[in-house]
Order: structure tokens, then C-alpha cells, then sequence
């Protein structure tokens, strides 16, 4: 599989503006970018972080990869809202990011790849290169802190 191929599923697949109702109020989310990592962990996990008001990033980890979604919704959404919003996009994104990884793992040779970046504000596109350059260097992607 080479990048050209991964990358020309994550425009198929994730380049797309999403339309739901949050809190009976339509909301369109975009997504920005998407980036592909190794992982060491083969279990099944996700993770949500907001890096504005109206940008965050959705990561799935599954089958040791790990797929970062970097997405700007068209206004801010209330923090009350994300388990519904996070629940919505795991219902309509996992069959592409599963797609996406399966085929990575059968001869993906990399440790990461920035898959799409699609007009990222500068939060979002901060956040994705820190992403990128901690995966290929294998350092841990989250800050560790000292027990006082």
C-alpha cells in the first residue's frame, strides 16, 4: 500500500462537511485534516480534544494505528453537547477510518503521515505537526506530569 493510496482514501473517505442536529440546533462540522500514526497499543480506544471554540480533534486508536480527525465546526458548540457530537461522529466515521486502517496495516512501512490538510486553522494546524513530529520521533504524544 503506498501513501498515494492512503491518502487518496482519507479524501474519499473523511474529506467531507458532516450536517447534524445538536441540541435540536443544525450543526456542520469539517473535516480539516487527517493524520495516521503507529501506535504500540493494539486495543480500541478514542479520544476527544478541543483546541478552540469551534475546533477540536477526534482520535480513534485501533489494530496499532491511530487516526486523528482535525475538524472546525461552522460555530461553537457547548461542551454539554460533546458526548452526543462525539457519539455521532464514531457512528458515521468509524466504517471509513476502519477502512482506512485496515489497509494501512498490511503494508503501511511508516511511522506517521499527515493524510490530508485541508485549509487547518493555525490551532489545528499547530496541534497536527506537533502530532506528527512526536509519532515519528516515538516520543509520547501526551505531556506527563509530576504528582506534587
Amino acid at each position: 500500500m503506498t501513501i498515494e493510496e492512503l491518502y487518496a482514501i482519507a479524501q474519499r473517505e473523511l474529506a467531507k462537511d458532516l450536517v447534524f442536529e445538536i441540541e435540536e440546533e443544525p450543526v456542520t462540522v469539517s473535516i480539516r485534516g487527517v493524520l495516521l500514526a503507529r501506535t504500540d497499543s493494539k486495543g480500541y480506544n478514542f479520544s476527544f480534544f478541543e483546541l478552540s471554540e469551534n475546533e477540536f480533534v477526534l482520535a480513534v486508536q485501533m489494530k496499532g494505528f491511530v487516526v486523528y480527525l482535525g475538524m472546525e465546526a461552522d460555530e461553537e458548540i457547548d461542551e454539554d453537547a460533546y458526548p452526543e457530537l462525539v457519539k455521532i461522529l464514531l457512528g458515521q466515521l468509524t466504517p471509513a477510518i476502519a477502512l482506512l486502517i485496515t489497509r494501512a496495516e498490511r503494508e503501511y512501512p511508516g511511522r506517521a503521515d499527515l493524510l490530508m490538510d485541508d485549509e487547518m486553522g493555525p490551532d489545528l494546524k499547530e496541534f497536527f505537526y506537533g502530532l506528527l513530529v512526536k509519532h515519528r520521533q516515538g516520543k509520547p504524544i501526551y505531556e506527563q506530569t509530576e504528582v506534587a
